[in-house]
């Protein structure tokens, strides 16, 4: 069977290979604007971590807990044999050994109230955060203890108050059975970081309250460490991550902010209400509940998404000048092509530059509204033909809002994504379709 391959087909053919190759050779300087982008972000992220670092890094509160020393010399307990070996080896190496005791009723609440800290033209969300708490200690029986994990230096007992940046503390004042008492900085010893306050009854128990005024930022946490505990917390902040041990038991995100509250009992908190421990020890790792600071808007994973989704921005813009060339049949020189190709990266350039000093949407509607007026006076200027121009711009102005509302979405991104794609093959096999020469036979109704 002998093929037809005329002059009018071969040219088609070529010029499909050519804009292919424009379209490849232009994935360069879109990784390079990516690398731009990545760059960006990093200079953010270390602006972020500035910011934090003199105003105060992620919050974690444990307490308070009752902490009784051990005696240095009692290295063997009557408990079970896996114990023995722990609090025989601390003793051995020179760690100082405690008895932590748990509140018998914890409520808590963690208040906190956000603002945009500026280190040049970046910004981060920071907290003041008032923590105020209340409760009771249950007596103990000291002798009962001392047979169980050895002498037990009462005289040295207090009660202490872990927190993860101490940093970023204001005030603080705790009261024990009516009497004040006077907390101290903890930079060394179990549960350190935080704050300490020595006891003179500390077997009797009672009714306590503390209040705390610190600074945070990125995460903001509390230990359920109360046989029962609520944990309340409230903040401007409106977009809260919940992690930890526990979901809320009840959550209300507004635009001004949330509130949440957990209730949670000694059963499921992770550790008993009386806990055997070292200096080093930190038995409340991955027992806290909270919020991490979740920015949904960030201008830099926007602009990451933006680019992520340029391969398809300009395989979609290009492929539709083609077939604008193929149902009209104007002509573009394959120079045009690549100054128009260039054109459609520098848009993503061009955002990230603008939406870093008037935000993203705006930087988005101005970068789009330049690059549709350049590349539409490019076209009039390259055919002179009004109506081409007017069509070339409005295929831009298409593809720009598709691009947008792909940002825009989360869920529905992919599907949305593949049905433009699907879009763009029903339009090129439409004008496509009739690119096959006509044979020689049907030309004259005989049969091949």
């Amino acid at each position: 069977m002998k093929v037809n391959f005329d002059a009018p087909s071969l040219l088609t053919s070529l010029r499909f290979v050519v804009v292919a190759g424009v379209m490849a050779a232009l994935m360069v300087p879109l990784g390079l604007v990516s690398c731009v982008v990545d760059e960006r972000r990093q200079y953010y992220d270390e602006a972020v971590a500035s910011i934090v670092r003199t105003w105060g890094e992620e919050q974690r509160i444990a307490g308070p807990v009752l902490l009784i020393p051990l005696e240095a010399d009692d290295a063997i307990r009557r408990v079970a044999p896996e114990q023995t070996v722990i609090i025989g080896r601390a003793a051995n190496s020179g760690r100082d050994r405690y008895v932590a005791i748990m509140p018998e009723r914890l409520e808590m609440r963690l208040d906190s109230r956000h603002q945009l800290r500026r280190l040049g033209i970046f910004e981060a969300p920071v907290f003041d955060i008032d923590i105020t708490a209340s409760g009771r200690f249950a007596a103990f029986d000291a002798e009962a203890l001392e047979a169980q994990f050895g002498r037990l230096r009462l005289d040295r007992a207090a009660v202490v108050v872990g927190l993860s940046d101490p940093r970023g503390l204001r005030e603080a004042r705790f009261q024990l059975a009516g009497a004040e008492v006077q907390l101290s900085a903890l930079s060394a010893g179990a549960l350190a970081p935080g704050l300490r306050g020595a006891l003179a009854e500390a077997a009797a128990g009672g009714e306590f309250s503390l209040s705390i005024g610190l600074r945070g930022s990125k995460r903001i946490s509390a230990v359920p460490v109360g046989d029962r505990s609520r944990i309340d917390m409230t903040s401007s902040w409106p977009h809260p991550s919940f992690d930890g041990r526990f979901s809320p038991d009840e959550r209300d995100i507004g635009d001004d902010g949330f509130s949440a509250s957990w209730t949670t009992f000694g059963l499921a908190r992770g550790f008993a209400q009386i806990v055997p421990l070292d200096a080093r020890a930190d038995i409340f790792v991955d027992k806290d509940l909270g919020f991490r600071v979740v920015e949904v808007v960030t201008l830099y994973r926007f602009v990451e998404r933006s680019v992520k989704y340029g391969v398809l921005f300009v395989v979609l813009t290009l492929v539709s000048v083609l077939c604008l060339e193929l149902a009209t049949g104007r002509r573009f020189h394959v120079v045009q092509y690549a100054v128009a190709g260039v054109g459609l990266v520098l848009f993503f350039l061009t955002l990230l530059a603008l939406a870093e000093h008037i935000g993203f949407l705006a930087g988005y509607l101005l970068a789009a509204a330049l690059l549709t007026g350049m590349i539409g006076w490019y076209t009039h200027g390259s055919t002179g033909d009004r109506r081409l121009t007017l069509l070339a711009v409005a295929v831009l102005a298409v593809l720009y809002g598709v691009l947008y509302t792909l940002l825009r979405l989360e869920s529905f991104a992919l599907l949305v994504g593949t049905a433009v794609l699907l879009l763009a093959l029903a339009m090129l096999m439409r004008v496509t379709r009739r690119l096959t020469p006509e044979s020689p036979s049907a030309e004259t109704g005989e049969e091949p």
